[in-house]
């Protein structure tokens, strides 16, 4: 960058002074217009990345119940890399309707040019996005001058978004409390409605196939249906670098888009998370063809923002036949006929797989949410021994129930090994947690594939479970192998317990 040939310099006369604040980026200063300076903020300990974001946006965080973009002018600027905690200051300016947060080193002055220091040269901007409008002369320094004009219409940087143009609150108030699937790609935190996720399976048994796509990790036998499988994480453009390598965590997300099955490849899994529709911010969006996939973002504390994704935008009708290829041709007919099938079976029906020393179903509905609370029960003297504890869900308590105990299923192995987690139900307000060895995934099933439990299998329970359980689930584990899952009634359940608590007290 340079000043321009000395024909080329023009001078401009304001005719109302404006006021401009500096800020230091390695030894270069830069001016902004101080009237679309909000404010200045340190840069946070928290930053969440964002899905499809260039390069010089660092992230994003929340402001005040905003969501605010982090561009690094380093970056943006100059092209260069700068190093992890690079820049202090976070400048939030808004302009034309985009608010945005400005990375810089560190705050230096306010400019209040008058006479010969109002002249704003003309400047020959060299960098590649040509936002720098031009070069105050203030005494001996020369100070650059941001064209806020020239960044926001910048192709990728966030534009603001709000679903369908209705506001939070009154969204809240037309929708109940609702539940998403959080998982990871990457070092970024994503979530789907639960609804809208058809599947969740291990990713085990991908086979390669010859024609696929450049993105097709290949493809999966589930049931009836042949799932071309997607590498989520170069769909969202993460970087290798940032990708887990712990492949017992990698899980198959396998949506319905139209009539066709896709399955998304991502990392790891962490939960059913239960969220009101008046938590869910806006989120600023880029100006790329993926935008329609951003339904918001999720400040879920210590975990870090959440960004919402709606299922049926992920990928489009074209672009899942274009990945599938041959294959689409060969399965569409096959799933005309699944559905037909299934008309004649009964509606489908969602379950959450979990293990307690052996294979164990819920329906779906029933869950509330799938929580994480070793570390955080409350004692409760006198309670019966199958009770963990308390742990308090956002400021509503659930009872924790160790299964093993109360299922009288045998001592852990070693807890060591075990992916343990809680599994809230929900029964009129009245929250419970199961806490169980490990979650396995999510079943789409149809009404044939649960039966009654044979007569043999009733007979070797013990009798609390063959109280609570009254079908059996045949699922498929990895390598397409038949498990058995004894399906639980949460009234049930809730009953047993409120029993058992009962007979201890009166005892």
């Amino acid at each position: 960058m340079g000043l321009s040939p000395p024909a080329e310099i023009h001078q401009q006369v304001n005719q109302t002074r404006t006021i401009y604040a500096s800020f230091w980026m390695g030894d270069q200063e830069f001016a902004l217009d101080v009237r679309r300076v909000q404010e200045v903020v340190n840069l946070p300990a928290k930053i969440s990345p964002m899905p499809l974001s260039p390069d010089f946006v660092v992230g994003v965080f929340n402001l005040r119940g905003a969501i605010i973009p982090v561009l690094s002018m380093t970056r943006l600027l100059n092209g260069e890399s700068e190093g992890q905690h690079a820049g202090e200051k976070v400048v939030i300016v808004e302009h034309s309707g985009v608010r945005l947060g400005l990375l810089f080193d560190n705050t230096n002055r306010v400019l209040r040019p008058r006479g010969e220091e109002e002249t704003v040269f003309g400047y020959e901007d060299g960098s590649t996005r040509r936002v720098v409008a031009g070069v105050l002369k203030i005494g001996e320094d020369l100070i650059r001058v941001l064209d806020l004009d020239r960044l926001v219409a910048i192709e990728d940087i966030p534009q603001p978004h709000s679903p369908d143009g209705v506001s939070n609150a009154s969204w809240a108030k037309r929708t109940r409390k609702q539940q998403c699937i959080t998982f990871r790609v990457g070092n970024m935190l994503l979530g789907f409605a639960i609804n809208g996720v058809h599947e969740l399976v291990p990713a085990k048994g991908i086979e390669r196939s010859p024609i696929q796509g450049g993105l097709c990790a290949g493809l999966m036998h589930i049931r009836e249906n042949i799932v071309p499988v997607v590498h989520f994480r170069d769909l969202l453009q993460v970087k290798t670098e940032a990708v887990t390598n712990a492949t017992d965590e990698q899980r198959v997300i396998v949506l319905k888009i139209g009539q066709m099955h896709v399955g998304l490849l991502v990392d790891a899994v962490e939960a059913i998370d239960a969220y009101d529709p008046g938590d869910v911010l806006p989120v600023p969006i880029l100006t790329r063809n993926r935008a329609n996939m951003f339904t918001g973002c999720i400040d879920l504390g210590e975990r870090g923002h959440m960004f919402l994704l709606d299922s049926q935008c992920v990928m489009d009708h074209d672009e899942v036949s274009r990945i599938t290829g041959e294959h689409s041709s060969l399965f569409t007919a096959k799933e005309n006929k699944v559905q037909t099938t299934r008309k004649q079976a009964g509606m489908h029906q969602s379950f959450l797989w979990f293990v307690t020393n052996q294979a164990f179903a819920i329906p779906l509905r029933e869950v509330r949410e799938i929580i994480d609370c070793a570390d955080g029960l409350i004692a409760m003297p006198g309670a019966p021994d199958f009770v963990s504890g308390m742990y308090n869900l956002r400021g509503k308590l659930v009872t924790v129930v160790d299964m093993r105990k109360f299922y009288q299923l045998g001592d852990a192995p070693d807890t060591e090994l075990l992916d343990r987690k809680v599994v809230v139900l929900d029964n009129q307000d009245t929250l419970l947690g199961l806490q169980v060895d490990s979650v396995h995934s999510i079943l789409h099933m149809d009404a044939h594939s649960k039966y009654p439990v044979p007569s043999l299998l009733h007979n070797a329970l013990k009798a609390r479970t063959r109280h609570d359980v009254s079908e059996v689930i045949c699922a498929q584990n990895e390598g397409n192998k038949v498990t058995h899952l004894l399906l639980l009634d949460a009234a049930r359940i809730f009953a047993s317990i409120g029993e058992r608590e009962v007979d201890v007290v009166d005892a």
